[in-house]
């Protein structure tokens, strides 16, 4: 079953995950990003549940974390991040961001009484992933080369999500279909979780990707998590 990823918004506007991610250094940020999408596409061996918290472990660097909880079968809210070194202290935070949610929750039919429309509680963490494509090329390019790896090992459904982002992020599909000469609704259905493309084709939409991004690849093998 494919899950929804959230982040929480807290009520003065700010982004406890958000803050922890734009903190990243690029390559971490790709193997956070990779995390999210295996917990999309319903891949949760790697999370720990606890007093209603999900810590997702990610063996690499030094141990970082995603801290999370669920609303329902279908959607995560994404609370934060840390590391193994810190690790209670960002559960405590955790826990007490998680509290907080479903305290406002009780409190939205009075909020759109009184406004009308209450704040958003949450936001696609997908969105936060785009901007950080847009205004940071190492954080581009961390992600294609996230994608190649994870194509070279054996998790071609995270590696396809992760390269429709980065098309969407960056040279976009009409401009794809131009420089691949492929329809671009040929190219969308290559590139969703179960696509199919050919190596052919796959090798021309990273060929012009890296093309856009000015880069070359760097591919290590890994095991999936």
């Amino acid at each position: 079953m494919a899950i929804q990823g959230e982040e929480y918004l807290r009520a003065d506007g700010s982004n406890p995950y958000k803050d922890w991610f734009d903190s990243l250094d690029a390559q971490a940020a790709a193997k956070v990003v990779t995390a999210k999408l295996r917990l999309e596409l319903g891949n949760t061996a790697s999370v720990k549940w606890f007093a209603g918290i999900g810590e997702y472990v990610i063996d690499w660097g030094p141990g970082y974390r995603i801290y999370l909880a669920r609303d329902g079968e279908a959607l995560i809210l994404l609370l934060g991040g840390g590391t193994k070194r810190r690790r209670q202290k960002d559960i405590d935070a955790a826990k007490a961001l998680h509290a907080e949610y479903k305290a406002r929750i009780k409190t939205l039919a009075t909020e759109r009484k009184k406004s009308g429309e209450p704040m958003a509680l949450t936001r696609n963490y997908k969105q936060t992933v785009l901007e950080r494509v847009e205004r940071d090329p190492q954080f581009a390019t961390a992600l294609l080369d996230e994608a190649a790896t994870l194509f070279l090992s054996g998790e071609p459904e995270t590696a396809r999500v992760i390269l429709r982002d980065l098309v969407n992020a960056t040279i976009g599909f009409e401009q794809l279909a131009q420089v691949t000469a492929k329809p671009s609704k040929s190219l969308h259905r290559m590139l969703p979780p179960r696509g199919n493309p050919s190596m052919d084709n796959l090798a021309a939409i990273f060929g012009a990707v890296r093309h856009w991004l000015k880069v070359a690849f760097e591919v290590h093998s890994v095991e999936a998590t």
